[in-house]
């Protein structure tokens, strides 16, 4: 037996060097099963001797479905002075777990303690080396209507986990040999409930040690399923020990990658996470058929003679107040303890109010709290408590919570190996400092810390945990404060470029628009992968959730205006401009800079302190504005051309977000961040010289207001064209009105007046004419007799200024013989021109010079 266990330990010492930091292996090789094999004659003979008694059982009515309880006495080894070995809370929660396994579908075996404690066996010799396989130590011990478990702190073979015996008719085969290893999660996951396995006739999934199996992959005809490897069909053949049977670590899980094959040829394909095979998965699971093979192990040993199976459960009063709240994003359950012979609780979790309750976890006896630290987001989850020592007696009422949304999940050993946070700082203010690995690979943070500001970076400094594997981390912010982190509202403000260890740094970019009040931030961190949901499921990792205050963002509520001395110059003539800066918000503004781009054929001529001249533009930069205050810039320019010149200046930037602008926007967008000036040579050329716009960023579609047309309609509108806006006194005007119908049909008897005011009439050639006069206005009408749906018709007349001034003159559809869907035709007042906005109704302005 000795040199069975050496050859093991040899053989996965010499696969593990070949794992690199991507194919992650355990930090430790974990202990290995030592239970003897049975010849294949005895094991036949045991499986056709369990399968009798489970008959036997079945016929004679008793239950063989259900929940069956299993005692077992509990021995522990300590050293003479009564210190180590196993604790309490310990031995509760790895049978709890071991429970969990043990059970499918409501039915199966569920083991609890014989007994109100252990048997402390104090012995310095025999708790630091256990011989293995002297059962003649244990002599004397023994409860004889119980499972008998030793548990020990170190064999004196190494790599030896634990040993148990075959269902037999001696007390020997009550026995079972754990290691007390250091690594609860594998205890209580793998080492255990597999040698309770061997204990209720389960082999092997690669049967007998030595040269490997020699059962085939297929099932069905040709198969030897029920006779090689662990004589069960629904595990698949297992090739463990075969050359090619490689299962390396992969993103921190064995997988297998081998290309063993059978006798036949075929690739195996083993199921690594069964408890009874020899790998060390991250997940753990039996088959039906184990589930069935185990009830007939239980069933032969309730035959047995040697022993019974019938300790009695301990009566221990229900705990009572059973509660259930959120503490650092875990579930922790509370209870009161009313017991004084209870080896200890089991914790019991279902997503049903009165059934389906599964043990997730186990504590000593006298504890009153439990912390789930497995609980799955938005999902309301019964607790309950059960004596460890007791079956069906004495378990609690339940008390239920529902989790909250959204929080990353790991694998048992999250954070443990290094693949954590070990401190944070946002804004210089510390978050986090020496944090260690949080229980679950979770951590929440309810104390508000540290201050960011809404539409500003936040910088930031992460450490993460001692370790030589690389992780990938990214940085969430619940904006909306509906604890989701949600990547589509913008809510991932960070990512690790690449996988990362030690220190790094960057920058949070918040947005203008979130609010003020404490939020959530989100670091996750998981090994070997960056991580992009911020509620998934992770191998190995940890994420800490922080509150940070958003304080109301720092802002600068700028505007520019522009104004010059002289509207209409003469050409090249020097026209003063003045650009005046001002900060209307709370808070000092800094790195203001202007830019006015010059109009062609506009050229600069001088400028006041802080004016920059480029040649094609002029502007200042580098300028500090406090709140409440202003800054004025004076520069001359002139035109050298005639024409219209319409100059625009835009503020480019500021070191303060604009409630009202967005600096750099362009000069196009009618923000009060920039500001255009019409000036015109006096000699009336109507040529139009603009400033460019090259960063104008894009304005949204414009929507016409005007409803779809009506085929059972006519639907007017009219345009209004001038010849000249810069006429002289005296001048003829031509002016010409358009008007269209967009309707369905057409429209006829339509009349188009126009009041003139400060002109007098001169003739048309379309036919317009004057229909009345008053005090210095004429009234000016043109008909047109028909119109048909889709066209347009013009009313041409010229007219003649009579005094320098601003004018406005306006047309407008005055009467028709249909309706318009979308405008009346015809003025309020009889000589006044309808200025309502409708499309009957247009005008022009004009300014009269000398």
């Amino acid at each position: 037996m000795a040199f069975y266990i050496r050859v093991l330990v040899a053989f996965l010492s010499g696969m593990l060097p070949f794992f690199s930091l991507a194919q992650r292996a355990p930090v430790t090789d974990p202990p290995v099963c030592g239970t003897p094999d049975l010849t294949d004659s005895k094991r036949r003979a045991l499986s056709s001797e369990a399968a009798f008694a489970l008959s036997e059982k079945q016929a004679s009515g008793q239950p063989t479905t259900g929940v069956a309880y299993v005692p077992i006495r509990p021995h522990i080894y300590r050293r003479s002075d009564g210190t180590g070995g196993l604790t309490l809370d310990k031995l509760n929660n790895i049978i709890a777990i071991t429970n969990s396994y043990y059970q499918l579908n409501g039915s199966g075996i569920q083991f609890y303690f014989c007994g109100t404690s252990p048997e402390y066996i104090d012995n310095d010799n025999l708790y630091n080396s256990f011989p293995a396989y002297n059962e003649t130590i244990t002599n004397g011990h023994d409860a004889l209507n119980a499972m008998n478990q030793y548990y020990v702190n170190g064999f004196n073979q190494s790599g030896l986990g634990g040993y148990a015996n075959f269902p037999a008719n001696n007390i020997n085969s009550t026995r079972s040999f754990i290691l007390n290893e250091s690594d609860e999660i594998d205890l209580a996951n793998r080492l255990l409930p597999h040698e309770l396995g061997h204990s209720f006739n389960l082999y092997h999934t690669f049967g007998n040690s030595g040269s490997g199996t020699t059962e085939l992959v297929t099932r069905g005809a040709g198969a030897n399923c029920t006779i090689a490897g662990d004589e069960l069909c629904d595990t698949p053949a297992d090739p463990y020990g075969l050359s090619g049977a490689n299962v390396p670590y992969i993103n921190g899980c064995q997988t297998y990658t081998g290309s063993a094959t059978d006798a036949n040829g075929e690739r195996y394909a083993p199921s690594i996470s069964n408890i009874m095979s020899y790998y060390f998965p991250c997940t753990h699971d039996f088959t039906p058929g184990q589930y069935e093979r185990m009830q007939a192990g239980l069933a032969l040993r309730q035959t047995h003679t040697a022993y019974s199976l019938d300790c009695p459960a301990t009566s221990v009063p229900a705990p009572t107040n059973v509660a259930a709240t959120i503490s650092n994003g875990n579930v922790v359950i509370s209870w009161q303890d009313n017991g004084s012979t209870e080896m200890g609780y089991f914790i019991e979790r279902s997503t049903a109010p009165a059934t389906n309750f599964v043990p997730i976890g186990g504590v000593g006896a006298n504890r009153t709290t439990y912390t789930d630290t497995r609980a799955t987001a938005l999902t309301t989850y019964y607790y309950r408590i059960r004596p460890s020592n007791s079956t069906t007696q004495g378990i609690s009422t339940t008390g239920s919570i529902t989790t909250p949304p959204c929080r990353p999940t790991y694998n048992a050993y999250a954070c443990t190996g290094g693949d954590g946070l070990d401190g944070f700082v946002i804004n210089g203010a510390v978050i986090s400092q020496s944090s260690g690995c949080s229980a679950g690979g979770y951590s929440a943070g309810s104390v508000v810390s540290g201050t960011v500001l809404a539409g500003q970076s936040a910088s930031f400094t992460a450490k993460l945990l001692p370790s030589s594997y690389k992780q990938g981390v990214t940085i969430w912010a619940d904006l909306d404060r509906d604890g989701l982190f949600d990547s589509t509202k913008n809510e991932l403000l960070y990512k690790t470029s690449a996988l990362v260890t030690g220190q790094f740094s960057g920058n949070l970019v918040l947005p203008a628009t979130l609010t003020t009040g404490p939020m959530t931030i989100r670091v996750i961190v998981a090994y070997n992968v960056i991580p992009t949901d911020a509620c998934g499921s992770y191998l190995y990792g940890e994420t800490e959730d922080y509150q940070v205050l958003v304080a109301g963002a720092a802002s600068a509520d700028l505007s520019l205006r522009m104004q010059t001395d002289i509207r209409t110059p003469a050409l090249n003539q020097p026209v003063s401009f003045s650009v005046t800066i001002q900060n209307n918000g709370p808070d000092n503004a800094t790195n203001i800079s202007w830019q006015n781009n010059l109009p062609p054929n506009f050229s600069f001529v001088s400028g006041e302190t802080g004016v920059i001249n480029s040649g094609s533009s002029v502007g200042g930069s580098g300028i500090s504005i406090a709140t409440g205050a202003s800054a004025t810039f004076v520069y001359q320019l002139k035109p050298t051309q005639p024409g219209l010149y319409l100059n625009s200046a835009q503020i480019l930037t500021s070191s303060l977000p604009d409630p009202t602008s967005q600096p750099g926007s362009g000069t196009g967008d009618g923000q009060d961040d920039t500001a255009t000036i019409d000036i015109r040579t006096n000699d009336n050329n109507t040529t139009v010289f603009s400033s460019p716009n090259p960063n104008q960023t894009p304005l949204p579609t414009t929507i016409p207001n005007q409803p779809a047309p009506d085929p059972a309609k006519a639907d007017l509108s009219l345009q209004f064209r001038v010849s000249t806006r810069t006429p002289n006194v005296g001048q003829p005007v031509t002016f010409t009105v358009i008007v269209a119908n967009a309707g369905g049909i057409s429209a006829g008897a339509i009349v188009v007046r126009d009041t003139l005011q400060g002109m007098s009439f001169v003739n048309s050639p379309t036919g317009a004419s004057s229909v009345g006069s008053g005090n210095n206005y004429t009234i000016i009408e043109g008909t047109i007799n028909s119109l048909a749906a889709g066209s347009t018709a013009q009313i041409i007349f010229t007219a003649m200024p009579s005094a320098v001034g601003y004018l406005t003159n306006a047309a407008q559809i005055w009467s028709a013989n249909t309706p318009d869907p979308d405008s009346t035709p015809g003025s309020a007042t009889p000589t006044g021109n309808n200025l309502n906005g409708e499309d009957d109704v247009s005008a022009v302005d004009m300014r009269v010079v000398p």
